[in-house]
């Protein structure tokens, strides 16, 4: 069985999948600088930066150049695991909207996510996708507390209780391998997160 955890977003989407007891963490960025992207990659994390399609001139070639994005990433974040998962059993959850994605960026993210399942959900059956919510994904994390609901709280459950790899190994013993300044280069949290996404998923099949 393959497991797969996805934090979803339109511009740095991550994912964590967990195949024959190993971990594998894989972003997708928008945009990505290449300092950034040097240091995700020092921390044994697959990047494939994207490009932005250039804005349309009007709201149609906008709406247009939205849809074709979203389809591109679709297919570059299949192409990815695909190898990956090979003929194995796969489910896969994702982190659902949190309250903030309101008006037309929660539109936005909405479309990408579902054009992302519906390709899912043509090789490996809707059956196996699932959904959980925010505040369940930070709970396994231990931090649904209003306290220790914000990234650097993610991080640090994640040095406490993440798998032995690179990743949390560069966290523990490296972090400012993966800063700019004193905040972590982008992506990072969303690693993390698609982690306790995934986690969350384990802790559910197994009960």
């Amino acid at each position: 069985m393959v497991l797969i955890g996805v934090d979803f977003s339109c511009n740095k989407p991550a994912c964590c999948i967990k195949h024959n007891d190993k971990y594998k963490f894989i972003i997708w960025p928008l945009e990505m600088d290449e300092k950034s992207i040097k240091a995700l990659i020092s921390a044994d994390i697959t990047v494939t930066n994207r490009e932005r399609l250039k804005d349309g001139f009007d709201s149609s070639e906008k709406i247009r150049n939205h849809v074709k994005m979203a389809e591109r990433l679709a297919y570059k974040i299949m192409n990815e695991i695909s190898p990956i998962i090979q003929s194995d059993p796969v489910m896969i959850a994702f982190e659902g909207s949190s309250f903030s994605s309101k008006g037309d960026a929660g539109l936005q993210l909405a479309g990408y996510k579902y054009v992302l399942m519906h390709e899912l959900g043509k090789f490996y059956d809707l059956d196996n996708v699932y959904t959980y919510a925010p505040l369940t994904i930070k709970s396994f994390a231990g931090c649904a507390t209003k306290d220790k609901r914000g990234k650097e709280s993610m991080i640090q459950a994640f040095i406490e209780k993440g798998p032995d790899c690179k990743f949390k190994e560069t966290l523990r013993d490296n972090p400012i391998a993966l800063k700019k300044k004193t905040s972590y280069v982008p992506g990072v949290d969303d690693l993390v997160d698609a982690y306790f996404v995934l986690e969350t998923l384990r802790a559910k099949i197994e009960k």
